[in-house]
Order: structure tokens, then C-alpha cells, then sequence
């Protein structure tokens, strides 16, 4: 265990110093705070919206809280991959009897805590800013957010093996990530979406997180087929990156 947590501290570490990194923590909770004060009518109470009396910035909190692990997972993750690969650092880890599996340990539980880091202030931002109420079930939405970080950082995993440059990762990460976004809600609410789309994003990662988390924020009741496409993905897109990823 030693050799895993002097890897995550140096990690940490590195994050820190990173300015990049320390933009995308308050990227979210900022977004959020320019949605309530900028755009109208996303503070008032919506009479059609499930629970009744609903506004916008109670929807769009769940969305921000899922766009913090994409932007983590898809950006963050696959670059720092693709560089210690390009690097050879993978290569020359795994020649040793520590191996590079705690180096990609770290990296997932260094990102994962600034994504939490962000996460949190951005529900701070909501319940002390806008008065959004906290959830009705803390640990459902703790679930929902787990199997979702699950889920999301497995992709970042397979977009850091394929992508043949240090470069090239958040080229493609972007192009992950928009679609994901999307789906997820970020540009249409899911509410909105017409009946085709709003199905196809049910089945995705994205989507799946968002309603699993808005049910357990608003105590609408278990999204127990949320919760199942979640955790189908959590295991295909972690079973995928084990097999696709190159240490060299």
C-alpha cells in the first residue's frame, strides 16, 4: 500500500501546481452561479415540471454535478495517460515489481478527488446561492455519482489508450465529451428532448446518471433502470480499458 499512497500524494501534487486543473474545479460551480444570475427564468418555480413548483436551477444542478466528471474523466484522464505512455513511464513501471497499475490508481483517485472537490462546491453554490434544496436521499445520490464516476473514467481510460499523442487525448476527449454532454442534458434539458432522444439518452452513461441522480435529489423514487444501465456500462467500459490499454 505504501508504494500506491507516495504515488497518490505526488499525483495530488501535480495536480495542484496545475492551473489548468485548478480552472476546471471552479468551472462548474461558476457555470452554475452565471445560469442563476444570467438567464432568465431559470429561478422561477415551473408549474409543469416533475415534482410541481420545480425551477431550472434545481434541474441543472444534477446536470453540473455529472458535467464535473466528464469534463474530469474525458479531459483530465486520457491526457495524463497518453502522456506518461509518449513518456515511457508506463513502460519502464512495468519492468518493476511495483508495476504501472499504481500509477493509473492514483491518477483515478487524484482526478476523482478534484471532481469531488468541484462537485461540492457547486452544491454550495446551490444550496446557499440559489436555496436549492439538498437531497432527499444523500446516499442514493452518492451511489448514483459513484457508478457514474465508474463509468465515465473507464471511458477516460480507453480515450487515453488509443489516443496516439499527449496531444491528441483531449482532442478526442472533446469529441467525446460533447456528445456525452448532450445527452446528458447540458444544452436541452432532458425534459425537453423529443421522445426518440430523450430514450437514446436514457441508455447512456450521461443520461443514466443525470436521472438516477434527479431521482434521488428530488425523492422521486428509485431510477432502478438508471441505476442497471449505469452499472451494465460501469463494467463493459471498465472491462474495455483493461483490454485496450497499452503501457507502451
Amino acid at each position: 500500500m505504501r508504494p500506491l499512497t507516495k504515488t497518490i500524494q505526488v499525483e495530488i501534487k501535480l495536480l495542484v501546481r496545475d492551473l489548468s486543473a485548478v480552472l476546471w474545479v471552479a468551472l462548474p460551480p461558476l457555470a452554475l452561479f452565471g445560469i442563476g444570475m444570467l438567464i432568465p427564468g431559470f429561478l422561477d418555480p415551473q408549474p409543469d415540471l416533475e415534482p410541481a413548483g420545480l425551477r431550472l436551477i434545481d434541474i441543472y444542478l444534477p446536470i453540473l454535478l455529472v458535467f464535473t466528471l466528464t469534463l474530469t474523466a474525458t479531459m483530465a484522464v486520457p491526457s495524463a495517460l497518453a502522456t506518461y505512455r509518449h513518456q515511457g513511464v508506463l513502460r519502464r513501471l512495468r519492468t518493476t515489481p511495483v508495476g504501472p497499475a499504481p500509477l493509473l490508481a492514483a491518477q483515478l483517485v487524484a482526478n476523482l478527488l478534484y471532481a469531488a472537490v468541484a462537485a461540492t462546491l457547486t452544491i454550495v453554490v446551490a444550496l446557499v446561492v440559489f436555496d436549492v434544496a439538498p437531497p432527499a436521499s444523500w446516499s442514493a445520490s452518492a451511489l448514483a455519482l459513484a457508478l457514474a464516476a465508474w463509468t465515465l473514467f473507464s471511458i477516460g481510460l480507453i480515450v487515453g489508450a488509443v489516443a496516439p499523442s499527449p496531444t491528441a487525448a483531449p482532442a478526442i476527449g472533446s469529441l467525446v465529451w460533447i456528445p456525452l454532454m448532450a445527452l446528458g442534458g447540458l444544452w436541452a434539458p432532458r425534459e425537453a428532448m423529443p421522445t426518440v432522444m430523450r430514450q437514446i439518452s436514457d441508455l447512456s452513461p450521461t443520461g443514466a446518471a443525470v436521472d438516477a441522480l434527479q431521482h434521488a435529489w428530488f425523492g422521486s423514487g428509485p431510477a432502478i433502470s438508471s441505476l442497471l444501465v449505469l452499472t451494465v456500462s460501469a463494467l463493459a467500459f471498465g472491462a474495455t480499458a483493461a483490454a485496450v490499454l497499452r503501457w507502451e
